[in-house]
């Protein structure tokens, strides 16, 4: 049985009308000789010119079948990648805001379904703009990349995944509790700070899903943990107090840590 091809319909199949009409060419000439004389081609060189015919036939119909099939394959590629170009961040490599708003909802579900904890973590970058006005958009574009590879060594294929949300802030959705994002939010900033070319620094907010909340007020309420400590002020604090500490929203409403 041919499997299907992404598009539901067995792409090999559609090419049997084309290869039997290909064979149909190919066998014509015999055909031919059978049905007026009753027999094959008696002499050596009719017989030599009905079977280099042939071959010749389903070379030309061979080639053309595998042409038929490459641009098949293409055809079917090509929305399979504009999709993953439309999910994708051309500059740090990870996915943007588009595939969080996607996949955000299927993984608290599935954190629902298995009873597994699921938390956020929300990151800006401080005085990005200040960055950005003193050394040059390429210097604001390298701590970008450099924070993008952080978190992608940072993250367990197949259970966390990297956003880049817009302008210098990115979230991580992983499969942790809160203290597990927490100490992955520690090692974020340090190799962060490590690796930055202008020794940059990272405000983060952790919040693990109450499985209550939808992913729009999770992502809300991890933002507004990560705009409160950027209010307490990064200089003033270790990463890890930094990350942790309890806040209040920007509405003022205090938040349980």
């Amino acid at each position: 049985m041919t499997k299907p091809d992404a598009d539901g319909i067995g792409s090999r199949r559609l090419l049997a009308l084309p290869a039997g009409f290909i064979l149909l060419l190919a066998l014509l000439p015999w055909l031919s000789d059978w049905i007026e004389s009753g027999d094959w081609p008696h002499t050596a060189r009719a017989f030599t010119a009905e079977a280099l015919g042939t071959a010749g036939t389903l070379v030309l119909g061979a080639w053309t079948l595998a042409m038929i099939r490459r641009e098949q394959r293409t055809t079917l590629r090509h929305p399979a990648e504009l999709e993953r170009l439309t999910l994708t961040d051309p500059l740090t490599g990870l996915a943007n805001r588009r595939a969080l708003e996607r996949d955000l909802p299927v993984a608290l579900s599935r954190s629902d379904r298995l009873g597994e904890p699921l938390s956020l973590l929300y990151m800006d970058i401080d005085r990005f703009k200040q960055l950005n006005d003193r050394y040059g958009q390429r210097a604001g574009d390298e701590t970008l990349r450099t924070l993008g590879a952080v978190l992608r060594c940072s993250s367990r294929i197949g259970t966390d995944t990297a956003y880049r949300v817009g302008g210098d802030e990115l979230v991580m959705t992983l499969i942790a509790d809160r203290k597990g994002g927490e100490r992955l939010g520690e090692r974020v900033v340090q190799e962060f700070q490590r690796r930055s070319p202008r020794r940059s620094t990272l405000s983060l907010g952790v919040m693990e899903w109450d499985r209550r909340s939808t992913a729009a007020d999770l992502l809300d309420r991890a933002d507004n943990r990560m705009y409160q400590n950027k209010l307490g002020g990064w200089d003033a604090a270790p990463p890890v107090s930094r990350a942790v500490q309890p806040t209040t929203p920007r509405g003022g409403v205090p938040e349980a840590p």
